[in-house]
């Protein structure tokens, strides 16, 4: 993903991309942003640096360090990870900048720095930083200081300028000081919509579908309800269009919020929609009271929930569950007899509790943005088989939020055996059925760390709907069983 992602970045010759952020930083133990990391270097080289690395490989012209530190060290002034890791054993020589004020932050927030301008000494002494993010001179009269109290340093300054106007060179700058203007009229052309439009539907993933509840019929009476039913911004979530994105439509003139799309397949006499909802889990007994008597006169009911737009620190949880308000109210609405479906638009796996055994489906659109209610649309009266799969775990309960599907064996929970989740990683359901068969290795011994296996299998559609089916398969090192 990574590799692909930088060729298409980077194809026209006059884009950088930036890889980021430069490492372990979503390692954080309690999921907060810019907490401390402490990590293994097996885990760190393995897990963390391999996608830095296939992005280098691809050509990466950027890269960009983060808020954390690692082992007690933060990243912006540790020479083992941006000087020896990055520039030596990955010997990548591209530009690398901080992220936003991080230079100073080594003074006023990881406090190793006495003052800014020892910050800025920290930076060119420990690392191959060459650029500082923000907006002050604190940088500047930081480096201007340093020349003029340690004139040795100023030929590490000139290998920093020397990567940076390498860059403007890469991409024309000096040539046309402001690139793309050509490009302007392929912003939003035919084939751009159509690729965003198919991402959306094949990453949108259905949970949970009790009794085939879904797809529904365009006949069918449809109550839609939730704040993020009509909010293309709660589709698209931060670093949309700002840093920490725009709930609501006015930012998105080209988007399709879910009511539009249902309303545009099944034609807006049949969908009723009501919100009543806010995303703080905040409704009013009058608007609940409109809204279930919507329910009951609709055979489905369809609640679109889950969060508004956030990023970085200001997106910190101190609780991951979903707020109550909004369980709740889609409880409230199942009380009326109505078939619920569930429909998340999030950026993380908010908990859930009781809410999938109160309704009949749920389906995870997780940030599907523009296009992303036209697709859930599609997907909900069934003009799209749903083929996406959860490309994390969805935990259930909040002591094992921190545990992977790639887990260490010994990992144990509180029943000893089984770490029961919400849904595992990979979950993903269809419309039609797939059988497997036929199941071949090309050997049945590896010999070295080097040897490889060729695993082959035959895949039928055995249902009545086209689909796609992601093939998946997983490696464990086999049970042994412990002794009393």
């Amino acid at each position: 993903m990574a590799d692909a992602v930088v060729r298409g970045i980077q194809s026209d010759n006059q884009t950088a991309a930036c890889m980021k952020h430069f490492v372990a930083y979503s390692k954080t133990p309690t999921g907060h942003d810019q907490d401390a990391v402490t990590i293994s270097d097996f885990d760190l080289l393995n897990y963390f640096v391999r996608p830095f690395k296939a992005a280098i490989d691809a050509g990466a012209l950027t890269t960009m360090e983060n808020y954390i530190s690692i082992n007690g060290v933060p990243v912006i002034g540790n020479h083992r990870i941006l000087e020896v890791l990055l520039r030596e054993d990955l010997a990548y020589d591209g530009m690398a900048v901080s992220d936003f004020g991080e230079i100073g932050s080594m003074n006023n927030f990881h406090r190793v720095a006495r003052n800014a301008n020892e910050a800025v000494r920290f930076s060119y002494t420990h690392t191959g930083i060459d650029m500082s993010m923000g907006y002050d001179t604190t940088y500047l009269n930081g480096t201007k200081l340093l020349i003029e109290e340690s004139p040795e340093y100023l030929e590490r300054l000139k290998d920093s300028a020397r990567r940076i106007i390498k860059l403007k060179l890469q991409l024309g700058l000096y040539d046309i000081p402001v690139p793309g203007g050509d490009d302007i009229a392929l912003v939003r052309n035919e084939d751009d919509v159509q690729k965003s439009l198919d991402m959306a539907r094949e990453s949108i993933v259905l949970l949970q579908n009790n009794d085939s509840t879904l797809p529904i019929p365009t006949s069918a009476s449809v109550f839609l309800t939730g704040h993020s039913a009509h909010n293309i911004g709660n589709q698209c979530g931060g670093w949309s269009v700002s840093w920490h994105g725009h709930t609501g439509n006015d930012n998105f003139p080209n988007g399709i919020s879910v009511k539009e799309g249902m309303e545009a397949i099944a034609g807006s006499d049949k969908v009723i929609y009501f919100n009543g909802l806010d995303s703080d889990g905040s409704y009013s007994e009058t608007n609940l009271t409109t809204a279930k008597q919507y329910a009951s006169q609709s055979e489905y009911t369809i609640a679109v929930i889950g969060e508004h737009p956030y990023a970085e620190k200001t997106g910190d949880l101190d609780n991951l569950a979903l707020p109550a308000g909004q369980i709740e109210y889609v409880k409230e609405l199942a009380s009326t007899g109505t078939k619920v479906i569930v429909v998340l638009f999030e950026g993380r796996p908010r908990l859930l509790g009781d809410l999938p055994e109160n309704v009949y489906a749920v389906v995870n659109g997780l940030l599907a943005c523009e296009q992303g209610g036209k697709a859930m649309a599609e997907i909900i009266y069934g003009q799209v088989n749903p083929s996406g799969r959860m490309p994390i775990t969805y935990p259930k309960d909040p002591a094992n939020i921190m545990i992977p599907y790639n887990h260490r064996v010994s990992t144990q929970c509180a029943d000893s055996d089984d770490c029961e989740m919400q849904w595992d990683f990979g979950t993903g359901l269809s419309y039609t059925d797939f059988t497997y068969s036929d199941l071949t290795l090309s050997k049945t011994n590896i010999t070295s760390s080097s040897d490889t296996i060729d695993v082959s299998i035959v895949v039928t559609n055995s249902g009545s709907m086209a689909g796609k089916e992601t093939v998946m398969l997983f490696l464990i090192q086999p049970r042994v069983h412990r002794r009393p």
